[in-house]
């Protein structure tokens, strides 16, 4: 066993220079296996932990305790003054705001930026939410401006949703599923209205439904126009006729269907005729290759 001259550390049989210092191991005699040295590995990791990571690592750390530090101080005076915790929550929240978009991305170095950007998005939204309600009790202005700032961090989420989920969701169908759900979200705290639940609400959740089903299927069949014709037409009379009981249920209390109808009776008829004319192509060139035969 040996050990490096310079720094110490222990020597493998296999090492070609000290895996800490990088100095040189003077040992012709030794047998080398490339696939056994370590020493890249050590080299890498301390070369990543330089003095440039070191620094903001120190800076991170020194903006965590002064913050920590002013949070506590403005706790202790705003008891010993009022015997209560009050004002000092507005600047101790503002301060952690503060270190979510200085001191964390400091400590934790190499961080992405969406990564960063949904740590800040989140950290804003639940500041203004916080702050609003201590200052007035309620969430009245904060839920809008921290739904909107999600809605903006929704449709920025939409550039860097990983390959592999583009390949199976379309981007126009993330962006038209999260615009609904949003603008679902904006109708009911715009308003305490009865219709919002028992009709807006569910128009957009059944739309929703048969825009992910006419989806689903048509990824899930050979791409053809007469099968993608005849599943949009049928999901199409689903949804109206969906529609229309929703209405007459809350309109008229009760399940009374009128133009709905009408939209099945035009689509049923050409969704089914897609699918045998359809077939009848299949059926076609299957019994052309036959006779071809």
């Amino acid at each position: 066993m040996s050990y490096c001259v310079h720094c110490g550390v222990q020597l493998s049989d296999y090492h070609e220079e000290c895996p800490l210092c990088g100095t040189k191991v003077l040992d012709p005699n030794a047998k080398i296996d490339p696939a056994t040295r370590d020493f890249p590995k050590y080299r890498e990791r301390f070369k990543n932990k330089g003095p440039d990571y070191m620094k903001r690592l120190l800076a991170g750390t020194i903006i965590s305790y002064a913050a920590a530090i002013y949070i506590v101080i403005l706790l202790m005076i705003n008891v010993l003054v009022n015997n209560t915790i009050s004002w000092s929550l507005i600047p101790c929240l503002s301060l952690v705001l503060v270190w979510f978009g200085v001191g964390f991305p400091l400590l934790k170095p190499g961080q992405s930026f969406y990564r960063l950007f949904t740590y800040d998005t989140f950290a804003t939204a639940l500041y203004l939410l916080a702050l609003n309600y201590v200052i007035s009790s309620n969430f009245s202005w904060a839920q809008y401006a921290s739904s909107g700032l999600l809605f903006v961090w929704t449709i920025m989420s939409g550039i860097f949703i990983a390959d592999r989920i583009k390949r199976r969701i379309p981007i126009i169908l993330y962006y038209i599923v999260s615009s609904i759900i949003f603008t679902a979200f904006y109708a009911l705290i715009l308003t305490n209205s009865d219709i919002i639940v028992h009709v807006v609400l569910p128009i957009y959740l059944f739309t929703l439904f048969f825009s992910v089903l006419t989806f689903l299927f048509s990824k899930a069949m050979v791409f053809d126009i007469f099968n993608f014709l005849s599943i949009l037409f049928m999901n199409i009379a689903l949804t109206a006729f969906a529609i229309d009981m929703i209405l007459t249920r809350y309109f008229q209390n009760a399940f009374n269907p009128t133009w709905s109808l009408i939209v099945l009776v035009a689509l049923v008829p050409l969704s089914l005729g897609g699918l045998l004319m359809r077939n009848l192509r299949v059926l076609r060139t299957h019994i052309a290759k036959k006779f071809h035969r």
